[in-house]
């Protein structure tokens, strides 16, 4: 329990804009539970599938509630997490171990740490990184085996949650209803447990200043956008907490009077605002905010956690769905055709290993290379068009000749279409996504073969700095890295725009909810904004607060 009365105030880097109270929960370093001996092989290794099998449940049950209530960017790490519980490689492991006399727990823990010392001396950065998930899925198959760690039960209050760092496992199981933020020792404003912190809207405090579990239970104060911890605060502060938390559900009131607004800054520029969606569900939601159409319509969520491949029909019923439900709005539904490759598998597509997989078959490359599977897309998206403006969107584009290949495949499905006597847009629009410097360096030439673009930032970032976003040991990279993604943005725009009025570039990637960049995109000449359904009100009000 807390031992230290006297106020103390801890700085860090805030995830949010908003200020918390609640009680220090420190839950500090995951305990390994204590080693037992074996029970016989055949007993270990069943144990060990079991377990096996309910982490495979778990992490794909994680990987929909993540989609559902964050999106598809949020929930691109448990798709690692189930590949890793599917590698072939930690289960021989394993067995191995289990075959030599190990307990399950402790052939698991054993596998897990040699696989992740394996990733750790990589020098490819995004395996690397894969060495933090290794160690998280044998933790997590180990505590089902041994029946987990007993939780501090707390007394129904509001919860500061303060520990060296949080998986994205932990956060997405957070009780919302009890934790308020959390604080860590360590992590990255763009690594996935941020990521998931925005989308869920808990505030955070990472990369904080240490301090020890003698502060737990501590009455104390989380400030986002101060990027603080005040620990035992003092009736001033928290008479301000109080009207800061007025003020905060008094805007919440206002920004949802903004839904049937238009996104317009105060000299008159029209900016369209749309959603990223990764569901039916976040489409509704995308609606009822006000969205003008959908930016960002990720259409792996129909693809991924499952055995097989959706075929047309199942295709086609989702987008006609979202298609249907933005009729009556001023953008259109932008489907992203599938964009599986670098950290994103799929077991049914059964693709080759790759040394660099970030560098490789992905995005319109794969689907290109696999022409069945993407004329199947490309049909579904051209039957739902008759339902709603539709457009087509192109992922990790570098050069013409992939937009010219692609507008075949569309041409010659088209015609079956027409032959078949199937409704469907004949004007519909084909954009591509700008997630490469060589994309926005041509963007005048390629404007010629489109209609449209749409930058992924998150992308673009890290493939401008040949830096992974997700390891924290490259964080320092993160503010310098604006500018040149910045100037490729506005190079792009240039050339997009003088390609001709009827051309249009949008943002859709993490850029586009930051408030504090909307002004600098709009500069940059962003003439659409595309975000996660819970952030399109706080950019609208930016926008409109724009002279």
């Amino acid at each position: 329990m807390n031992s230290i009365a006297k106020p103390s105030l801890f700085r860090g880097i805030g995830i949010g804009e908003t200020a918390v109270y609640g009680k220090i929960r420190f839950i500090g370093e995951k305990k390994p539970a204590p080693e037992r001996k074996s029970r016989g092989a055949a007993a270990e290794k069943r144990e060990f599938d079991a377990a096996l099998t309910q982490a495979r449940a778990e992490t794909s049950a994680l990987y929909r509630k993540t989609l559902a209530a964050a999106g598809k960017e949020a929930a691109s790490i448990f798709e690692i997490h189930e590949m890793l519980l599917c590698d072939p490689d930690f289960i021989d492991l394993v067995h191995s171990g289990i075959s030599k006399g190990l307990s399950a727990p402790d052939a698991v823990r054993e596998a897990g740490e040699s696989l992740a010392g394996i990733f750790e001396g990589l020098e490819d950065e995004y395996l690397s990184a894969r060495a933090a998930d290794m160690r998280d899925i044998s933790s997590r198959v180990c505590s089902i085996i041994t029946g987990g760690e007993d939780e501090r039960e707390g007394d129904g209050s509001p919860e500061i949650i303060v520990c060296r760092d949080l998986t994205p496992g932990d956060t997405v199981k957070l009780d919302t209803e009890r934790v308020a933020g959390f604080v860590t020792f360590a992590g990255s404003v763009n690594s996935h447990t941020a990521i998931l912190a925005r989308a869920m809207d808990i505030p955070a405090l990472i990369r904080a200043e240490e301090f020890g579990p003698e502060l737990d239970g501590a009455p104390a104060i989380l400030d986002a956008q101060a990027a603080s911890l005040s620990v035992n605060p003092t009736p001033e502060e928290m008479l301000k907490l109080a009207e800061s938390l007025q003020r905060r559900e008094a805007e919440r009131s206002r920004l949802r009077t903004l839904a049937a607004l238009p996104a317009v800054t105060k000299s008159g520029r029209r900016i369209a605002l749309y959603a990223n969606i990764g569901s039916t569900a976040e489409a509704e939601a995308a609606y009822r905010a006000g969205a003008e159409g959908i930016g960002l319509f990720r259409s792996e969520f129909l693809f991924i956690g499952r055995d097989d491949l959706p075929g047309e029909e199942e295709q086609f019923e989702a987008y006609r769905d979202v298609a249907s439900l933005f009729a009556d709005r001023a953008g259109p539904v932008v489907i992203r055709t599938l964009d599986i490759g670098a950290d994103k598998s799929l077991p049914a597509l059964r693709l080759d290993a790759e040394e660099n997989p970030a560098l490789g078959m992905r995005g319109i490359r794969l689907c290109l290379s696999r022409p069945e599977l993407f004329r199947t897309q490309i049909r579904a998206i051209l039957r739902a068009s008759a339902y709603g403006k539709t457009a087509i969107m192109l992922p990790m584009i570098t050069c013409s000749d992939e937009i010219a290949r692609t507008k075949r495949i569309i041409s010659e499905e088209k015609n079956r279409l027409r032959f078949e006597e199937v409704a469907f847009d004949e004007s519909i629009g084909l954009g591509i996504m700008i997630e490469t410097p060589a994309a926005a360096i041509m963007a005048h030439e390629l404007a010629r073969e489109c209609d449209f673009f749409s930058v992924g930032t998150n992308d673009l970032f890290q493939y401008t700095l040949a830096a992974d976003r997700q390891n924290h040991r490259l964080a320092y990279l993160e503010e310098g890295g604006v500018e040149p993604v910045m100037r490729l943005i506005k190079l792009a725009s240039e050339g997009i725009h003088s390609a001709g009025e009827d051309k249009w570039l949008g943002i859709c990637g993490e850029m586009a909810a930051d408030v504090k960049l909307t002004e600098t995109l709009l500069a940059a000449g962003a003439d659409e904004l595309s975000v996660s359904p819970p952030y399109l009100s706080r950019i609208k009000d930016r926008v409109r607060g724009i002279d």
